[in-house]
């Protein structure tokens, strides 16, 4: 916990003062100890150790052993292992931590101005959903990375390149065949009528109250998918009462401040409040969390941007800390927790598994 601490400080130290110059080399910089975190990891997440047998066990296979077996991988995670077989795990591991800050790298520099980066980084450091639990959920993470890259194609309306990512991250993870769909819900990208806003908070209010009726339904629709896919989402902020007064809380200033952004910047707010929808369920039904990972990456940008349109500095202040206590009590309750401390609280190195082998 310390190690990701000391990281989540002075990564925000250089997003920080990259207000100051011109150039981005402290995002930069941000982005490259953000690599070395990823990168030398070793055993660090509750999925870490599966992926590390998993990778040896594939590497094994041979192509007829993938056409005549069932195997509880997706192709495109299986392509990704026989690549790197000879080089080996760490090696993939590295190599998907250079994709990972390549990706979240132009996603923040893209949509916010230098002055923001630094809280965009406390979010994606602190806040469990991202940086953490990406970290251990690697075949998820590649796919929710290409939904990132997939955004821009939405807003040049190149259905084509969109289909080609998501295809792509459908073969890393199946839970991606439900973005398929979104392409199309935001083809428009108007901006959002008032009754529409009031209509998607009424929706998001009733699921809270109706969760638990429609869950059977809804489970129905999931249960295309063979594999149990674990919850990862961290429910108990979340199922109480100070967790719905703080989603409520930002779905409404998302709600509200979606009318006066750009083009590029208005369709990541209607991404958040996908995600803000999808919260309700992921409280009761462990599918609806994975699919949700997709969505609430672009509350990485869009939280920042709320920040900037407050023009009182008091509600300025006030905004960003409720906003940052609340994403670093999230954080403090993950690494406390029984699921998630024995995985997260310790941070180790591949050096000391070379050294202690």
């Amino acid at each position: 916990m310390l190690v990701t601490i000391f990281l989540g400080i002075l990564s925000t130290f250089f997003a920080y003062i990259s207000k100051f110059n011109d150039s981005r080399w402290g995002i930069r910089i941000t982005f490259f100890l953000i690599y070395l975190f990823l990168a030398l990891r070793f055993n660090f997440g509750n999925d870490y150790e599966w992926y590390q047998i998993s990778f040896d066990s594939i590497s094994g296979l041979t192509i007829s052993d993938f056409l005549n077996t069932l195997l509880p991988y997706e192709p495109g995670y299986v392509i990704l292992n026989w690549i790197f077989r000879d080089a080996g795990f760490f090696l993939m591991t590295a190599f998907l931590a250079i994709f990972n800050c390549i990706i979240y790298y132009k996603f923040i520099s893209k949509h916010l101005p230098r002055n923001l980066y630094w809280l965009a980084i406390i979010i994606y450091i602190f806040q469990p959903s991202f940086l953490l639990l990406q970290s251990s959920a690697m075949r998820q993470s590649i796919s929710i990375m290409l939904f990132i890259f997939s955004t821009q194609f939405i807003q040049k309306r190149e259905f084509i390149k969109y289909l080609i990512c998501i295809i792509l991250a459908i073969l890393f993870h199946y839970t991606a065949f439900f973005l398929l769909p979104i392409y199309f819900f935001f083809y428009k990208n108007d901006k959002l009528s008032d009754f529409s806003k009031v209509l998607f908070f009424i929706i998001y209010i009733s699921l809270f109250l109706l969760s638990s009726s429609i869950s059977p339904y809804f489970k129905i629709l999931v249960g295309v998918f063979s594999e149990k896919y674990e919850y990862y989402q961290n429910a108990a902020v979340t199922n109480s009462g100070l967790g719905f007064l703080y989603y409520s809380f930002l779905f409404i200033l998302t709600l509200y401040f979606e009318k006066s952004q750009s083009d590029e910047n208005r369709l990541l707010f209607k991404i958040s409040i996908i995600s803000f929808l999808i919260i309700p369920l992921a409280l009761i039904i462990d599918m609806t969390g994975r699919i949700g990972m997709y969505f609430s990456p672009a509350t990485i940008v869009v939280f920042p941007l709320i920040f900037k349109e407050i023009k009182n500095k008091y509600g300025k202040f006030l905004f960003a800390s409720v906003l940052i206590l609340l994403t670093l009590f999230q954080f403090f309750q993950f690494m406390f927790s029984d699921n998630y401390m024995p995985y997260f609280f310790h941070y180790k190195t591949i050096f000391s598994s070379i050294l202690f082998r």
